[in-house]
């Protein structure tokens, strides 16, 4: 018997290859990264909407809305709190000059893409009886002042049952004083300072840095 011809002709077959080999570098790069979900979607829409409602008419008439990094599902977590068993009492600086009443009441361990963190987790004192139970996380990361604002960026954690909590750093947002918005803005306090930078959330303001 002769030789078999080819199932594919030697050309074809050279191109089929490229166009695997391209569909592969596809699925391991970008392509592989979940989409943003639509309640994502919907808190950035929120967010914005909140802060053009609180400019003053001189700032708002000029506001070019917020600025977010891509949405990153690695830097969303849920993980216990460590809890500071005795509330430890200090004050956190306020962008106004003042300084806020406040306790230390536990932290986290987290494994970030750009490293490990130890973050504290505040209750503020004078945000009255209504939010008295809220965690407070502020920090700042190795962008500040050049991709996110200098000041420091805050998260809101959910509380979920035993003692865990969802830290998610896609909704990590800048205070109002970087709008322009007169408020007092707690400074994040040094021991929230990390040493790289957290891609996610809100971004430097327009117009700043």
């Amino acid at each position: 018997m002769g030789a078999r011809p080819p199932l594919v002709e030697p050309g074809l077959a050279s191109l089929r290859a490229a166009v695997l080999v391209l569909l592969v570098l596809g699925l391991g790069g970008a392509g592989c990264r979940p989409p943003m979900p639509g309640s994502e979607r919907t808190w950035r829409h929120e967010r914005e909407d909140s802060v053009r409602g609180e400019l003053p008419p001189a700032l708002g008439q000029h506001f070019q809305g917020l600025r977010f990094y891509p949405w990153d599902a690695r830097l969303r977590f849920r993980t216990l709190m460590e809890p500071v068993i005795t509330p430890e009492p200090l004050r956190i600086a306020a962008a106004n000059g003042e300084a806020r009443p406040a306790h230390r009441v536990g932290r986290l361990r987290l494994h970030l893409p750009g490293g490990a963190a130890v973050l504290a987790v505040y209750q503020l004192d004078d945000l009255g009886e209504a939010y008295r139970d809220t965690l407070f996380l502020p920090f700042r990361d190795a962008g500040a002042g050049r991709e996110t604002y200098g000041g420091g960026r805050y998260i809101d954690l959910e509380r979920l049952p035993g003692g865990v909590v969802e830290v998610d750093f896609n909704r990590a947002y800048n205070p109002d004083c970087a709008y322009g918005i007169s408020a007092r803005c707690p400074i994040t306090p040094a021991e929230n300072n990390l040493t790289f930078p957290v891609r996610a959330g809100e971004m430097m303001p327009p117009g700043h840095g």
